[in-house]
């Protein structure tokens, strides 16, 4: 499995067939308030994206 520390803390797995996020602190609490509502597929979707991510598109993609 691929693993791969966030800006945030979180660290993001992935291989061919799952995904796994370790929540930081911040991302944690988010998801109590407000991800509970929400799949947890999206939810790692929204923490792993770009535009909230400092890792350059090139960087993201040599990462895949």
């Amino acid at each position: 499995m691929k693993t791969i520390s966030l800006p945030c803390k979180c660290k993001l797995g992935w291989d061919e067939t799952e995904i796994s996020l370790i929540m930081c602190n911040i991302h944690y609490n988010a998801y109590l308030d407000k991800g509970l509502n929400t799949a947890a597929d999206d939810f790692i979707k929204i923490v792993a994206s770009p535009k909230g991510s400092h890792y350059s598109p090139k960087i993201l993609e040599s990462l895949r």
